[in-house]
């Protein structure tokens, strides 16, 4: 027996096929056929107050549990609203297959009414986009399109939807549509198995590896969010061979924060110790790192008497920004293993030695304890971190205890200021016992507000830490230390009042002087379902150490304080 099906049927089945149980969106006249056959399906549709806010929903989803998440937008207006968040998405290796209507196929080009050249504008920021031109393409498509997303280095797809193509059929020789029994494409090409040589190959790798580790008195691993995954045998690595390591951003969690092998975060805002060690290894091993400018300072002088290692799942950051003695494109739980079979002999007592010395040096600030304060009342279990981007962010980045690296989320790559409370909801969907913590700015909170409305919808378990000083703050903090504190659009001078904003929202509100102890927070963070938490701060704190732009990790500035 053959069945027909429309395009979008096909479309809601393969979805429910891969498990997926909500999908944000907002519909439009274009995606109607597709939200018609949602509607007909288990899926729970969620809806976003805006476009931006439905990406970065989906990407809480698709940060706190790996798995590729889907979002749906109506054509135009509805598509160049979704790009901040596909772009943030696509540099941070998020998993996001885009659904997006576009106006029928006889009327592409013409103009028409919420016409844009979807697959034109957001070619570069996504692995590959479709537009589907024939109903039997689809079937073809998703398979490829959902592989693309979530092997390899990870990433957004995107598939553009005619809305003739939508209700057109396709004829399927299954006799029932549903989990497991949609026909699948051949992918061999897009993703060839493993050559024969791969053993070999990996081998040869140890070989050198061992060979310049074991000539080195000062190694220093350098890893990036590309090896969460594989934390537990990380930390196992850096505790057996006591080998000291320094952390991006977006691999903050990935070491705990007490293990005396981890010197934190490297970079701008990086700890004294990381950054110090970056200027005196003698071989730096990075591993699911690209190099990038916030974590390298000036890339001329970034470990140049280093000899330099790079594992990593993209063969394009091999040697793309810094030249590399040694290199191996391999997924990290290929090598890792076998890395924790070797038994090296390294001789870096002295570099111990003196990473002690560099410990020494006090990098205390208030915000510190505030933190930590809220840190202690914080209720026990599941919980996610989630900041926005600012001074909050490389606060929290600083001195917060992450558990593990999927329980710490924040943009990286864009650094999009926004993020924080959409991303959230993603998160609490996906984890409806957890406790979900997002940090976010009197700037960032302004960004994606509307989203506060589908925080209610919801009545999820998140508590937004408001920490306002009435400025852009790291815009400020620059005006500061270079353009004569001359404030020039950095400075808020109305503020909402965020107390009836939240009563406005049906949203629970709790204003923290942290002079006066953590006991009527700790009743706020215990408490379920959604509340903000307001801080306020003097707008004369920084975040420090600091290197400025153009200079090298050890050219940082400790401390300024602006009154």
């Amino acid at each position: 027996m053959r069945e027909e099906i429309t395009v979008s049927q096909y479309i809601i089945h393969f979805l429910e096929s891969k498990g997926i149980t909500w999908i944000p969106g907002v519909p439009g006249g274009t995606i109607l056929p597709l939200y018609e056959s949602l509607a007909e399906s288990k899926i729970e549709h969620v809806l976003a107050r805006h476009e931006q806010g439905a990406g970065f929903i989906a990407q809480g989803r698709a940060r706190s549990t790996g798995e590729v998440s889907a979002v749906f937008v109506s054509s135009g207006p509805g598509v160049a609203n979704l790009i901040t968040a596909v772009a943030d998405a696509q540099r941070d290796s998020v998993p996001l297959l885009i659904f997006s209507g576009q106006v029928p196929l006889g009327l592409m080009g013409t103009d028409a009414f919420q016409e844009l050249p979807t697959a034109e504008i957001v070619s570069s920021l996504v692995k590959k986009v479709y537009l589907i031109e024939k109903p039997n393409q689809i079937i073809e498509t998703l398979e490829e399109a959902y592989g693309l997303c979530g092997q390899g280095k990870m990433g957004p797809v995107w598939i553009d939807l005619p809305k003739d193509i939508q209700t057109q059929t396709i004829t399927l020789p299954n006799e029932k549509i549903g989990i497991g029994s949609l026909p699948k494409s051949d992918n061999s090409e897009l993703f060839p198995e493993e050559d024969d040589l791969s053993f070999e190959r990996i081998n040869s790798f140890l070989q050198e590896f061992k060979s310049l580790l074991e000539e080195s008195r000062f190694p220093l691993l350098y890893v990036g969010g590309g090896a969460k995954r594989e934390y537990l045998r990380l930390r196992e690595l850096i505790s057996r061979f006591q080998i000291p390591v320094v952390t991006t951003l977006m691999g903050l969690g990935i070491f705990e924060k007490e293990d005396p092998m981890n010197l934190g975060m490297m970079g701008m805002h990086g700890t004294v110790t990381a950054n110090e060690a970056l200027g005196v290894c003698d071989l730096l091993i990075a591993i699911g790192v690209r190099f990038d400018d916030r974590a390298t300072g000036n890339i001329q002088k970034f470990c140049n008497d280093a000899k330099i290692i790079h594992i990593d799942i993209d063969a394009r950051e091999i040697g793309k920004n810094k030249p590399v003695t040694l290199s191996l494109q391999r997924d990290l739980s290929e090598v890792i293993p076998f890395l924790l079979e070797e038994d090296f002999c390294i001789q870096n007592e002295k570099a111990l030695q003196l990473i002690e010395t560099w410990k020494q040096i006090p990098e205390e600030h208030p915000m510190k304890s505030i933190l930590l304060d809220l840190v202690s009342v914080m209720p026990l279990g599941e919980h996610f971190v989630l900041t926005d981007v600012g001074q909050h962010q490389m606060w929290v980045a600083q001195y917060f205890p992450f558990l593990n690296p999927m329980s710490w989320i924040t943009s990286g790559g864009q650094g999009t200021m926004g993020f924080g409370l959409p991303t959230a909801i993603g998160v609490a969907l996906s984890h409806k016992d957890a406790h979900v913590f997002c940090f976010s700015g009197d700037g960032s909170i302004m960004m994606n507000l509307q989203e506060l409305s589908t925080l209610k919808e919801q009545n999820l378990n998140v508590k937004i830490i408001l920490i306002n000083n009435e400025h852009l703050g790291l815009v400020k903090q620059q005006q500061d230390l270079f353009y004569g504190s001359l404030y020039s659009g950095s400075k808020f001078h109305f503020h909402p009042d965020f107390s009836l904003l939240c009563q406005s929202f049906g949203i629970g509100y709790f204003e923290w002087d942290w002079k006066l102890g953590v006991s009527d927070l700790e009743k706020v963070l215990q408490t379920k379902g959604p509340a903000m938490i307001e801080v306020r701060v003097p707008s004369s704190w920084g975040v420090y150490p600091f290197v400025p732009g153009g200079k090298s990790n050890q050219e940082y500035i400790l401390e300024k304080i602006v009154t």
